[in-house]
């Protein structure tokens, strides 16, 4: 057996051990999951944090002489070790699949562009489009809110503003991407039958990125299905609500030339 085998077979038998510390950089936190401190335990979403820290130092981003720049999962886009080297590996090799959904309210279309699966995980490239085709712009309304932290530098809008919830201790993120749902998740996956798939789930939360699914370990259901529910999109308020089914005829080749 291979170091680089013998160090991922103790990954696996280790790493449901492993808890996140409480210290950990808030700014990581963030980016994987938005959630209130206070209402935060250990879940399987944690977990695959956990996984994911470990996978940026295992396999640390590489550099392929013979990517075209066509892909967006082939730039700076680590997404917390999400978009690691493997991935990096099977996209050079063709095995993402090209996407052209939009949805559509108030001028503003949030434009699914690009969908990479694997046997346990799904990255899909999205980008939120003005009419001409440009980007939003990353700004926020903060009205009525007390806030902690504009996020701004320079006058500029560099990170998302913090603010401070009444009769809630620690302090709340405002998404770019926000919506109505309870779990304060405007993306998710469902099964053929409708049913929610259980997944830890991240995302850049910017006028593009990456939205990534990834299971605690089990295969993903042979039918997905991507389901939006976005009421507001930085400063606009509207309804961006749709289905999108996920190709997953590459998944079997990605999984096998990621690993």
């Amino acid at each position: 057996m291979s170091i680089s085998k013998k160090v991922k077979q103790s990954l696996t038998e280790h790493i449901e051990k492993i808890e996140v510390p409480e210290e950990l950089d808030e700014s990581v936190r963030q980016s994987f999951i938005r959630y209130h401190k206070k209402k935060e335990t250990f879940s399987m979403k944690k977990r695959v944090l956990t996984i994911c820290l470990a996978a940026a130092i295992l396999l640390p981003t590489g550099v392929y002489a013979t990517l075209n720049g066509a892909s967006y999962f082939t730039g700076n886009h680590d997404l917390n070790g999400l978009v690691n080297d493997g991935v990096k590996r099977a996209v050079s090799e063709g095995l993402s699949v090209p996407m052209d959904q939009k949805m559509t309210d108030q001028g503003i279309s949030i434009h699914f562009k690009e969908v990479y699966v694997e046997d346990t995980k799904v990255l899909i490239h999205y980008s939120i489009e003005q009419l001409d085709g440009t980007l939003v712009p990353f700004e926020f309304d903060t009205t009525g809110l007390e806030v902690l932290n504009e996020g701004t530098k320079d006058g500029k809008q560099v990170e998302n503003p913090t603010y401070q919830e009444q009769g809630l201790e620690g302090h709340s993120v405002l998404p770019f991407i926000g919506t109505s749902k309870e779990d304060r998740l405007p993306f998710y996956l469902t099964d053929a039958a409708g049913k929610e798939i259980n997944t830890g789930i991240a995302d850049h939360d910017q006028p593009e990125g990456i939205l990534a699914f990834v299971t605690d370990g089990r295969k993903l259901p042979q039918s997905i299905t991507l389901n939006v529910d976005v009421n507001r999109i930085g400063k606009t308020k509207g309804s961006w609500k749709g289905q999108v089914v996920i190709d997953q005829s590459k998944a079997r080749q990605a999984t096998e030339a990621a690993n």
